[in-house]
């Protein structure tokens, strides 16, 4: 009885052996600790940069252009006084741009600016109240002279002109009639035409 009692008592602590152990007696690894996806080990995607949609100024020969944009306004002015003018598209809608030119031949964009972004507009709008109300005044670049004459050019485009900044002299007088500046222009504004432009010289004194 003695003999059966150990032996039950060891066969007790073999199987108890077994299954902790194993049948190989070997222990299992632990599991390894999971690593948490994190946006820092992806790799980040850079954005697109947007290509502006519109035409360039070397598409503007072919685009057909209307001597019609209504401009009206004072056309005398005394040195250093304010400019003023009204500009009226009719019927027709687009993005309007503001160009001065002086008797240099350099150019400057009047409109768009840093306080009146690109739009597209049309109707009746008074420069330069409407365009970022900035204060342009009427100058004479001649020290000797009695009058000097300053040119504004305005073009209504039905698409954004992205590089209308570059615009020369060559290229505004290229939209002009060989018989010259047009100060008050009354003609219908053609509704296939993409660009619509309009001039007016003012007198300064």
């Amino acid at each position: 009885m003695i003999k059966r009692k150990s032996g039950y008592r060891l066969s007790v602590v073999a199987i108890v052996a077994i299954v902790l152990l194993g049948c190989g007696g070997k222990k299992e690894p632990a599991p390894l600790p999971q690593k948490t996806a994190t946006t820092q080990n992806k790799p980040q995607q850079k954005p697109q940069p947007q290509v502006p949609a519109g035409m360039k100024l070397a598409d503007l020969k072919a685009a057909g252009v209307v001597t019609g944009l209504g401009l009206k306004g004072n056309t005398e002015y005394q040195d250093n006084q304010p400019i003023q003018f009204v500009v009226d598209t009719g019927d027709a809608e687009g993005y309007l741009y503001i160009i001065y030119l002086d008797n240099k031949g350099n150019t400057e964009l009047l409109y768009p600016n840093a306080k009146s972004p690109e739009a597209e507009m049309g109707g009746a709008y008074l420069f330069p109240r409407d365009f970022g109300g900035m204060d342009i005044r009427a100058t004479k670049d001649c020290a000797d002279c009695k009058e000097d004459k300053t040119t504004v050019y305005v073009l209504l485009s039905k698409e954004p002109i992205v590089d209308i900044k570059k615009i020369t002299k060559k290229e505004l007088l290229s939209f002009t009639s060989s018989k010259g500046l047009k100060m008050d222009l009354n003609e219908n504004n053609a509704p296939s035409a993409n660009l619509n432009l309009g001039v007016i010289e003012f007198v300064v004194k």
